[in-house]
């Protein structure tokens, strides 16, 4: 077996194990930055619902002007975001993307074209899951921290390319 067939065996086992066991999701999920400011009883009815994702590269998990059908958080690897075909982000593990899920009344269409860089593990949280959040204030205090912080790391990333711009 060479190395690129034991990363592929790591990947797959890591999936499945994310995929087939609810404290293997929440001690995933608990790793990421984006839920830091979420408490454990809400985070585990999260890891409960979450469903676990796959992307091989190159693989668009969303689609620019596309129904929002879910939010996503990067359990490992990456993705770029695109915005009419050009760059506008990077998505590293523990970030997250769909959001704008949290937000909207009714539908709302994703702004961004994402696209694994390599292959993703994603958790993925349905609309539903979302309305059953905003239907408890205690868990919307939590997760409305969580998404201003992940907003802000956004703008942050945003004001840092106007900057570079400027410079040139």
């Amino acid at each position: 077996m060479d190395e690129f067939d034991a990363i592929d065996q790591h990947f797959a086992a890591y999936a499945a194990q994310l995929m087939q066991d609810p404290a293997a999701r929440f001690a995933a999920l608990r790793k990421c930055s984006f839920f830091e400011p979420m408490p454990d009883d809400w985070l585990q009815r999260m890891a409960q619902a979450a469903q676990i994702k796959t992307f091989k590269s190159d693989v668009s998990i969303t689609t620019q002007d596309d129904e929002m059908k879910a939010f996503y958080v990067i359990l490992y690897g990456s993705a770029d975001a695109y915005r009419n075909g050009k760059i506008v982000g990077r998505i590293e593990t523990g970030d997250c993307f769909g959001e704008g899920i949290f937000f909207a009344d009714g539908n709302i269409t994703t702004s961004a074209t994402v696209i694994a860089d390599d292959k993703i593990i994603a958790a993925e949280f349905s609309k539903r899951m979302v309305e059953e959040m905003h239907a408890d204030p205690a868990a919307m205090i939590s997760m409305n921290k969580a998404l201003l912080l992940a907003l802000f790391k956004k703008l942050k990333a945003a004001n840092h390319k106007i900057e570079k711009l400027m410079l040139v």
